[in-house]
């Protein structure tokens, strides 16, 4: 009989196909996704899986329903500080897992991770969270700024210690900060490169004739050194530079170091530097300069300003910080300068504007780098190995039940 049996359902047919499992990316702001991580949602749904994006709305969305992902709204604002609007968007996100039932969340940016995580951690999803940079907070000075910070440690401490959870890093001090401050006790990890850069779309292109344009493409805020890149562009207009330096980004009033209009208007009226809004076409806006700039001091994870620089074969002034020291070999690729020290920056800055072959020599080499180490495909695929790992892992619970006879 249990022979017979074992024939009948052994021989009945093909067992019935698996479900494509379901991708919840959980993000703070759509253009950051579309700009970061919009290739690896198409990626992924070629792979076979289902993807959804939540996020607030915002023009972006229109960009990720155009992959044929869906799009699911949440409450979730960035600049809120509110207890009560910080409820509300740890409830949003809670209905969409409830709704959706994913099989697999990827959590980008603060928020998400501290809220998107803490969640999947309760509910048993397997999650992946990416640590792309540690942000505003991590880079204040202060009580104030202190008392958050032990915060916000606290809360990543629950959201990415989860047994199902794998943590993605984009720069080493990243991943110290975590361990020395306890937010992370497990060794799933990795480290990334960086969200990538398509290297078929931003390509490299000979140095523009005229003038030295030195390009800052970045949010407006001054945590990303804006101000201190206005203040190098008057010391070397002072001292008799023909150089044109131009801001290319937007300002962004949800966040507490934003840019005003006021400020941005008075520095365009002084003429000390130019401003060009957010372009899509970064493959042009980096064809017309021939250095980049990038003095922040924001706790980047690995700024994509300065792998798309690569890219474009543009060499790199940056600050002596986390991420931002990762993204060029220094000497190489570019330069780096002491962060908040705008005499610093026009220094380095003026050392590469006096030296056209220097600018050659090291774009050259930053595009060598972009293809060694920051081709989206490849950083697509380790992605797609990540996903495919975590929902290979048996789930496990945060607390194993007891084995039968131990002791109480």
């Amino acid at each position: 009989m249990t022979a017979n049996a074992t024939s009948v359902s052994t021989t009945a047919g093909p067992a019935p196909a698996r479900a494509a499992p379901s991708l919840l990316f959980i993000a703070q702001n759509p253009a950051f996704f579309v700009s970061h991580r919009l290739q690896l949602a198409v990626a992924a749904r070629a792979a076979g899986y289902n993807v959804t994006v939540a996020s607030p709305n915002g023009d972006a969305v229109a960009a990720i329903l155009a992959t044929g992902a869906t799009h699911r709204l949440i409450d979730l604002s960035r600049g809120s500080r509110n207890p009560l609007t910080e409820l509300r968007s740890l409830w949003s996100i809670l209905a969409a897992l409830h709704e959706l039932r994913p099989n697999l969340i990827h959590v980008v940016t603060p928020k998400p991770i501290l809220y998107g995580g803490l969640l999947a951690r309760a509910l048993g999803i397997p999650t992946i969270v990416a640590v792309s940079g540690l942000g505003h907070v991590f880079g204040q000075t202060g009580f104030a700024a202190s008392l958050l910070k032990r915060a916000v440690g606290f809360g990543y401490r629950l959201a990415v210690n989860g047994p199902n959870s794998h943590v993605i890093f984009q720069n080493r001090d990243d991943l110290a900060a975590f361990q020395r401050g306890g937010m992370m006790s497990h060794d799933r990890f990795s480290m990334l490169p960086g969200s990538g850069v398509d290297l078929k779309v931003i390509m490299p292109h000979p140095l523009p004739a005229g003038p030295t344009v030195v390009l800052l493409p970045a949010r407006l805020i001054h945590d990303k050194g804006v101000g201190d890149f206005v203040r190098a562009a008057r010391i070397l207009r002072d001292g008799g530079t023909s150089a044109v330096f131009r801001l290319l980004g937007d300002p962004d009033p949800a966040n507490p170091t934003s840019v005003t209009s006021a400020e941005l208007a008075a520095w365009v009226a002084e003429g000390v530097v130019e401003w060009q809004p957010y372009t899509h076409d970064m493959d042009r806006a980096l064809a017309d300069c021939h250095i980049v700039a990038l003095p922040s001091y924001y706790r980047e994870g690995l700024p994509k300003t300065l792998i798309d620089a690569a890219a474009a074969g543009r060499a790199a002034v940056t600050t002596d910080l986390p991420g931002c020291r990762d993204a060029i070999a220094p000497g190489e690729t570019g330069l780096l300068c002491r962060a908040r020290d705008p005499d610093d920056l026009a220094a380095k800055l003026g050392q590469l504007i006096d030296d056209p072959a220097l600018q050659q020599r090291m774009g050259q080499a930053a595009r060598r780098r972009a293809e060694a180490l920051f081709d989206v495909d490849d950083i697509t695929a380790a992605h797609l190995a990540l996903y495919s790992s975590a929902l290979d892992r048996p789930r496990r619970t945060d607390h194993p039940a007891k084995p039968s006879g131990g002791a109480a």
